[in-house]
This record gives C-alpha cells, sequence and structure tokens, in this order.
C-alpha cells in the first residue's frame, strides 16, 4: 500500500480507490488490536465505512448449527427482537445464509446477489429487514473453515440509498487476512476464538531464536525484547552486568542484528511470516533461514 495525500488501494479491476483517513486509521488498529475485544469494533467500523453502511451485525455461521450473533450496532428494542428472531428461527430464510450453505469463497455480496425477484415482498423482509428498518444490504462473507463463516451485515437505513461493495471488495482480501488472523479458531463454544492465537503467540516467543541461539542465550533475548536492561537481566539471572554484556553482543552477531529496536523488528517478522499451529523457531519461516 503506498500513500499520497491518502492511502490507495488497488480494486481487483485494476481502478484505484482511496482510503479515508478514518479508514486508515481503523485499518492500523485493526492491525494493533489482533487478539483483543476492540479488534471486532474496530473492523466492523471499517467494513461499514469502505460499504458506506449505517450499521453492522456480525454473526458466525455455521452449516449444521443456527447462526451465532458476535457483534451488533443494532440497539433499538425492535432491532433487538428482530435479531434475536433471526438467529432463532428466522435465518433459515436468510438469503445470504442459503448462500453460504452453498459455497466456499470468501466474497462480497449485494443483495440482489442472492436475493429472490419478489424478496422485498416477503414475509421474511417484513419480520427482519423492516423491523431492523434497512433498505439496503451488502455482506462479507469470511470463512474460517469449510463449515464455518464470518458474515459481516451491512445496512443503509435511509430511503433511497444503497450500499457499495465496491471499495469493500477491493479490501476484501486485507479484512479476510485480519479476520483469519484474529479467529484463528471458531466454536460456539469459543466465539471469540483467540485461545489458538494467544498459545500461538507465547509459544513463539518462547522458540525465539532457538535455532540459532544457546538456551541461555535464547532467554536473555527473551528478556531483552521484553526490555529488561542488563542490570536487570543480571539480577534476574544472577549474573554479572559484564557477563549479560557480552552475551548481548553474541546474541546480536548471531541474530544479524545491532539494537534492542532490531531485535523486535526481527521477532515481529518472523512472527508475521509463521502460521498458527506452528511448531519452532519464527526464525525458520523467514526467506533464506
Amino acid at each position: 500500500m503506498t500513500q499520497t495525500s491518502a492511502s490507495r488501494l488497488d480494486q481487483p479491476t485494476g481502478g484505484e480507490i482511496r482510503l479515508r483517513p478514518k479508514e486508515v486509521a481503523l485499518l492500523s488498529d485493526c492491525v494493533t488490536c489482533i487478539g483483543e475485544s476492540v479488534f471486532v469494533d474496530c473492523l466492523c467500523g471499517l467494513c461499514a465505512s469502505l460499504a458506506g453502511a449505517e450499521s453492522v451485525f456480525l454473526t458466525a455461521f455455521f452449516l449444521r448449527e443456527s447462526p451465532l450473533g458476535i457483534y451488533s450496532s443494532h440497539t433499538s428494542n425492535t432491532s433487538q427482537d428482530a435479531l434475536r428472531l433471526y438467529t432463532d428461527v428466522a435465518y433459515v430464510l436468510d438469503p445470504f445464509y442459503l448462500h453460504f450453505q452453498t459455497s466456499k469463497a470468501d466474497e462480497v455480496l449485494a443483495l440482489a446477489d442472492v436475493a429472490p425477484d419478489e424478496f422485498r415482498q416477503s414475509r421474511y423482509h417484513q419480520l427482519v429487514y423492516e423491523a431492523l428498518g434497512l433498505q439496503d444490504e451488502c455482506g462479507l462473507l469470511v470463512h474460517i473453515t469449510d463449515a464455518t463463516a464470518l458474515f459481516f451485515s451491512l445496512g443503509v437505513h435511509k430511503a433511497g440509498q444503497s450500499t457499495r461493495t465496491d471499495r469493500l471488495d477491493a479490501m476484501r482480501p486485507v479484512i479476510c487476512a485480519l479476520a483469519r488472523r484474529h479467529w484463528s479458531a471458531f466454536s460456539r463454544e469459543d466465539p471469540e476464538g483467540r485461545g489458538r492465537v494467544a498459545a500461538h503467540l507465547e509459544r513463539a516467543f518462547s522458540d525465539f531464536g532457538a535455532s540459532r541461539l544457546s538456551p541461555r542465550e535464547s532467554e536473555i533475548a527473551r528478556l531483552i525484547l521484553r526490555g529488561h536492561s542488563n542490570k536487570s537481566i543480571a539480577r534476574i539471572l544472577g549474573n554479572s552486568p559484564e557477563t549479560i554484556k557480552v552475551h548481548r553482543r553474541r546474541i546480536y552477531a548471531k541474530l544479524g542484528v545491532e539494537t534492542q529496536g532490531q531485535l523486535l523488528s526481527l521477532f515481529l517478522e518472523a512472527l508475521g511470516a509463521t502460521h498458527v499451529g506452528f511448531e519452532g523457531d519464527p526464525l525458520l519461516n523467514l526467506p533464506g533461514a
């Protein structure tokens, strides 16, 4: 992604869109907040802005179970009743849910792409869309597994308005990657899906440098990453600061870095190249390792 006065992103058609300052900030927050509860707010806000939507309802779709609501910007009692009806029984008539049953692709879908020709005259439209005050809707389907997906329902409420899918579709690969990084595992019992991410990060941290460093050097490298000084590390390990200084020089030489900042950058680069479930030193996933 390059930046001029606004960030730009190539569309699948070869055109160009501009990310608004608010969207750049939300995207930055999404990257920073992966694994934290605030991530959902940031990602939903980004999707809504890209689609020109006023409301968001995020659900988890399952092949053989009812959907599970994860996030909603709908706050009125009428809206809450409609969403409960949807997740309890009405979802079986939802065109987007029915599409999910036969699709394994990550997709941005307009309502017109999936709804039958008399959908706006249907009882389902009355019970759900009219109760929510929706004039138009588009959605983003993000598959976590073949049997589970996240669905971002993005709606507008003013007469004559419609959602747009082009900007959302241009950002689809980025949004899907962020979502799958946050929800690395997903089930009805663990809708936050962050258990594997936390275990993955802890394992990657404890294994960092193990392919190049001695066990003692690996331990010191982890303490350096946490921000400890030579004196602090010496206190923790029962060594002299001079001994730690020697270890630090060896660690930096073996890893090809010169400062604590470069060491942190190396760790983050290795972590970014390491998929969830990998066991071993994250450095092994870097090019030329």
